[in-house]
């Protein structure tokens, strides 16, 4: 993990590229806070991790079949000890190994496709899973997200030579100023997310903050995976998936200067995961 001195640094790089999520006011730094000069909200940097999130927002009223919503995984993953057993699924089961296994091929694949970054964003980081694949792409990888246990057990865990910054954020407001990170890598957030212009809001989000590219999954609507699930839910009532098409990403990166690029899926028949690769203009 990198000395006090480092993070230090790494803050300093990545000062002026970042903006208020509240309003995207432009920050003024003091000891251990970050304080927006156009609304006057302070943020805490605590143990070397800006605190940006915006926390408890709204969101669609879960019913008795829907899975995990954004707030309960916050509230769920705030703690260190919560954030160690969530990762350590994706140690010990086989079958989440062999998914993270095909995960790393097609992370460099599309990244090795797109010019080396100064500044690459990981929101959401998780716990790390995933940040070493995309660490030899990048100077300065900076690992967000909402949960704070997370951030810790990436920052505890890390053993990567580049450099990193940790902080806590949304997705759906990214504390970064337009278009100053190369490129943002945002892996299994989107099929959280309830309402359709909550997903379309992510990927609008994403392209915002981006210079270069955006990498973002979701879960594909004409998936085998998906198609199954349809099928059979009048006999197993498990609730619809949250889902995008390849046609509705591709829609949404037309209309904000971007292009889909690339669209694989993880796994054709055990996931209903793509990989979308937009490329900005």
């Amino acid at each position: 993990m990198q000395n006090n001195h480092a993070a230090e640094r790494n803050l300093s790089d990545i000062q002026d590229l970042l903006a208020c999520p509240a309003c995207r006011g432009i920050f003024e730094r003091k000891i251990d806070t970050l304080v927006c000069r156009a609304c006057g909200n302070v943020y805490f940097i605590r143990e070397g991790v800006l605190m940006l999130a915006v926390l408890g927002e709204a969101e669609t009223k879960p019913s008795a079949h829907q899975g995990p919503t954004r707030e309960s995984y916050q509230q769920e993953y705030q703690q260190l000890d919560a954030a160690a057993g969530y990762n350590l699924k994706y140690k010990q089961h086989v079958f989440k190994r062999w998914s993270t296994q095909r995960e790393f091929r097609l992370l460099d694949r599309l990244l090795s496709s797109q010019p080396r970054s100064h500044t690459l964003l990981e929101l959401p980081c998780g716990g790390g899973r995933l940040s070493s694949a995309m660490a030899k792409f990048t100077d300065l990888l900076i690992e967000a997200d909402i949960a704070m246990g997370q951030v810790q057990y990436s920052q505890q865990h890390s053993r990567m030579e580049t450099a990193q910054i940790w902080m806590t954020a949304s997705a759906l407001h990214i504390p970064f100023r337009d278009a100053v990170v190369d490129g943002v890598v945002c892996i299994r957030l989107c099929h959280h997310l309830h309402k359709p212009e909550e997903r379309e809001q992510l990927v609008v989000e994403l392209l915002r903050v981006a210079r270069r590219f955006v990498i973002v999954t979701f879960f594909d609507y004409n998936s085998m995976k998906n198609i199954i699930r349809r099928m059979r839910q009048p006999i197993h009532r498990k609730r619809q998936k949250y889902t995008m098409t390849v046609s509705e990403v591709d829609a949404i990166a037309r209309r904000h200067n971007a292009r889909l690029e690339a669209c694989p899926m993880l796994s054709w028949i055990g996931s209903g995961h793509r990989y979308a690769l937009l490329v900005k203009s």
